[in-house]
């Protein structure tokens, strides 16, 4: 049999890759409640990723934060990879591999520039999303997203454009960052409806975690004595910014929209300049 394009649909009887979150108006209003909680914790962490990445290899940071965040969410919750499906992997990983880039990107562009502009720019994302789902699902995002993506725009350019209309190669390499944050935001929201959140999070944090495994030993030297101070940011940010953010995440999704999720996740660069 022919089977048909699954960015075009599917039969009744199969799950679409593009899935719609569920509408219940006290679960959405939950769910965005718990993503701008996430927020906080992602604007509070820009201070504590720059502090690390001043002081040891940026890859190395993240290898050690998500092996520590897998081991840890699979002895909290072990359940989380009983009868993950194929399909499961193949979503897990290729969110895993959006965010793994943006956050590799996105920390090497912090060594060249301060946390607060980082996290604005960071948060242009929110600028990207809609037209990435206006992209595959064919479905316009709107007016009022169209004028949020200009005004961020503009933005971006008052933050990050020196006199001579240039930006820095800091700026540069993270406004690519936010282009793969958005795409994980995006594809977070086509198939969180379909994977139970512990799977989806708990997948993606392996797949980031081999990927860094396999990147490490090209650019960095592989090392476990490392400051106290170091090893509790990774704990830190294994606990806060990758479990906890990416259950709350893979959770909320499902009962809101990827263009409420890019602009309550965007709210981090006003909570990372606070910090």
């Amino acid at each position: 049999t022919v089977r048909p394009c699954p960015w075009r649909g599917t039969p009744p009887s199969s799950p679409s890759l593009l899935a719609e979150p569920t509408h219940d108006a006290r679960l959405a209003a939950l769910a965005d409640a718990s993503l701008f909680g996430v927020a906080v914790l992602w604007g509070f962490n820009f201070v504590a990723i720059k502090y690390v990445v001043d002081r040891m290899d940026p890859t190395l940071f993240l290898l050690l934060r998500y092996w520590v965040a897998f081991f840890m969410l699979a002895v909290i919750m072990p359940r989380s990879l009983r009868g993950t499906t194929r399909r499961d992997l193949f979503y897990g990983s290729l969110l895993g591999f959006f965010y793994f880039t943006a956050l590799v990107v996105q920390s090497y562009g912090l060594q060249l520039t301060t946390p607060g502009k980082s996290g604005f720019i960071t948060g242009m994302n929110v600028a990207m999303v809609p037209f990435i789902y206006w992209a595959v699902t064919r479905r316009s995002p709107g007016g009022y997203q169209i004028l949020g993506a200009l005004v961020a725009a503009v933005g971006l350019g008052v933050l990050s454009l020196r006199g001579d209309l240039t930006m820095g190669l800091g700026d540069s390499v993270t406004l690519i960052s936010a282009l793969f944050y958005a795409m994980h935001i995006a594809a977070t929201g086509f198939w969180a409806p379909q994977v139970r959140p512990a799977t989806l999070a708990i997948t993606q944090i392996l797949a980031s975690a081999v990927l860094c495994t396999i990147l490490a030993p090209f650019v960095t030297d592989f090392t476990l004595d490392l400051d106290w101070r170091l090893w509790g940011i990774i704990v830190w940010m294994a606990l806060s910014g990758t479990i906890v953010a990416f259950l709350v995440q893979s959770w909320a999704q499902r009962h809101t929209t990827s263009t409420h999720a890019g602009v309550l996740l965007s709210l981090e660069a006003v909570f990372a300049v606070l910090f």
